[in-house]
């Protein structure tokens, strides 16, 4: 073993002796994959910000949030309140939550993913004009991840400083509320919590120290990974262009069926094309009515291929393919690209022989 080799190695093992903290469980929204998505924070919100929804929170969240502003506004009666989401402007922009009370306009535009891009100019108009008419005070906030530079009378609220508070005020309102609803706030904070962490190393500073005091060992291992994935990319290129196409086609045209071999690339004849930054190579294999995809690709340093049906009705075939030696397979980086473009070429040419038997 080269010394380059023994230092990686012990990079790697004083790695896995540091205590990282890793988030434990899922959120609702983690689980319905919605995590992130602007319009179901913004619904969420207006539901706990109208005091007078089912939740028996009352003004809880109202109330944090001109705390975490700093604004001293009486909540003391809320029962002709209104919260709106996607509150039209002339300009026919919308506003994401626009409270409406007797005494005041609360305009909130909620920002998760993109950065601030919206007329606040005209969110600011459109507040104002509403308000006029009652001679209302009006507030006007951008709620947001992480920091963003405010105009127009906007003031940027940060997500986490307004957690920090509703936390400080929930247990006055706790033994008031609705079960139900005060679990699913916890969760929902918790799920902004998660996605403002995730791509945060806040909480793992023994890392960044790490990596700070191996930076040469680090970018040395990163040099290998980048040359790896270079290799890698280019074996996949290799590998497709040495796939028999031509013999596989004399294949299906012998079958007196409707049949195809549709390549994922471009061209739709060759395999080759990259998805979500996967390297991949991908042909789908049609006889008669069964519809069957075929993919090389790559993960955790190994090359290797499987297949699926495009019903899942025909997936007791698997069984019969496994017979005849079509499984996932894994090869080995001192394959040829050529041996490996024969075995792949022979296996689409079982499922083929299969494919044309079951149809």
């Amino acid at each position: 073993m080269t010394d380059t080799l023994i230092e990686i190695e012990k990079l790697i093992n004083d790695f896995d002796e540091l205590k990282i903290k890793e988030r434990n469980g899922s959120t609702f929204l983690e689980i319905a994959k919605c995590p992130h998505l602007e319009n179901v924070w913004s619904n969420i919100l207006a539901f706990y910000i109208n005091p007078n929804s089912e939740h028996n929170l009352h003004e809880l969240l109202l109330k944090s949030i001109f705390q975490a502003v700093d604004k001293n506004v009486s909540l003391t009666n809320l029962k002709g309140i209104k919260v709106k989401t996607e509150f039209p402007t002339k300009k026919g922009n919308r506003i994401d939550i626009v409270v409406i009370a007797d005494n005041f306009v609360l305009g909130i535009e909620n920002k998760v993913g993109a950065g601030l891009y919206n007329d606040l100019e005209d969110y600011s108009m459109c507040i104002d004009d509403f308000a006029k008419v009652q001679s209302l005070p009006t507030f006007k906030i951008v709620l947001s991840k992480y920091p963003n530079k405010t105009t127009n009378s906007f003031i940027n609220l940060i997500y986490t400083d307004l957690i920090k508070i509703i936390k400080q005020n929930i247990g006055s309102y706790s033994d008031y509320s609705d079960t139900k609803y005060l679990i699913f706030l916890l969760d929902f904070l918790k799920n902004i919590e998660n996605n403002i962490n995730s791509n945060s190393m806040g909480d793992n500073l023994e890392v960044i120290n790490f990596l700070q005091q191996n930076v040469d060992k680090v970018n040395k291992l990163l040099e290998y990974h980048n040359k790896f994935n270079i290799e890698f990319v280019r074996k996949l290129d290799n590998i497709d262009k040495n796939i028999n196409l031509d013999e596989l086609k004399a294949e299906l045209e012998k079958l007196n069926k409707t049949t195809a071999l549709i390549g994922s690339a471009s061209n739709k004849t060759t395999g080759r094309f990259t998805w979500q930054g996967n390297q991949l190579i991908k042909y789908n294999i049609k006889v008669g009515e069964i519809s069957l995809f075929f993919q090389i690709g790559f993960s955790d340093y190994k090359l290797h291929s499987h297949y699926w049906f495009a019903d899942t009705k025909f997936q007791p075939l698997e069984i019969k393919l496994k017979e005849i030696g079509v499984d996932y397979t894994e090869y080995e980086y001192k394959d040829t690209d050529e041996q490996i473009a024969y075995i792949v070429t022979e296996q689409m040419k079982k499922i083929i022989y299969e494919l044309d038997k079951q149809s």
